[in-house]
């Protein structure tokens, strides 16, 4: 009698994990999907992060694009015709991760005209560049997260994680910084510093600047101007290393808006 308890008992207890198994596996499939969600949100999270640090000023707060700095990625080009236009045979998602990791030696189109030299450097440490290759992984995961937007399936509003709202420059912020950050020892600007220095002058650079690169403003051209300091050489005067960084993106509005009042 007490083996035919034993017995029937062991086979409830059997009966009751079988049950559970079955439900564990019957609920499998949602779980790695929810599992999966959460980890895409978590590396576009982070993705977000990196590209306000690194990317934006290139590339625009939003992927617009930023002058001839760098083509816009929140673009239905960029998803529907970019694989074309550089001849790639793999996914948008193989060449998002590449061209992040090792840079692009030419610009996508003409109008990107990068450095001289390159058109974009290489981000990932295997190429010397700064980040790991989870980070790079995070960079591409935000960037094709924009699809949906691009492409005007959803409100871009509904995408936007943590990217800083563009703040209109200030001229007198900018004013500032052109005589605390440093630009005034190497720029003129007449009235300001009337020294002779090695650099351009800058006293009516709103005017010169908007006729220095056809079909580039003169916003676009301080800017890039900044960013890749020997994208254009004015005449006279010889390459140098420049500042580029040294300021937050921010104060580079700042300082474009100041400079944009030197007519």
């Amino acid at each position: 009698m007490k083996q035919r308890v034993q017995l029937e008992l062991f086979i409830t207890i059997l009966a009751i994990f079988g049950a559970l198994g079955l439900v564990s596996t019957q609920n499998q499939p949602t779980r790695m999907e929810t599992w999966e969600t959460r980890q895409r949100a978590q590396a576009i999270q982070r993705g977000a992060a990196l590209y306000q640090a690194n990317c934006r000023s290139c590339h625009g707060v939003n992927g617009e694009g930023v002058s001839n700095l760098g083509p816009a990625l929140n673009d239905a080009l960029f998803f529907t015709t970019r694989l074309d236009e550089v001849h790639w045979t793999g996914t948008l998602d193989e060449y998002t991760e590449n061209v992040i990791a090792t840079g692009r030696v030419t610009p996508t189109r003409a109008f990107y005209a990068g450095d001289g030299q390159v058109a974009m450097n290489a981000w990932s440490q295997a190429y010397g560049g700064p980040l790991r290759p989870d980070e790079i992984r995070d960079l591409r995961a935000f960037v094709l997260n924009w699809r949906a937007s691009a492409l005007g399936e959803v409100q871009l509003a509904v995408l936007q994680i943590t990217a800083t709202p563009r703040a209109p420059g200030d001229p007198l912020q900018g004013r500032q910084i052109f005589l605390e950050s440093g630009c005034a020892s190497c720029h003129r600007i007449e009235s300001v510093n009337e020294i002779q220095f090695p650099a351009p002058d800058l006293t009516h650079i709103a005017t010169s600047a908007a006729s220095r690169q056809p079909g580039v403003s003169a916003s676009g051209y301080l800017r890039e101007s900044f960013l890749i300091p020997n994208a254009y050489i004015v005449e006279g005067y010889s390459e140098n290393s420049g500042c580029g960084g040294l300021l937050s993106y921010q104060q580079l509005e700042d300082l474009i808006a100041y400079l944009l009042t030197l007519k």
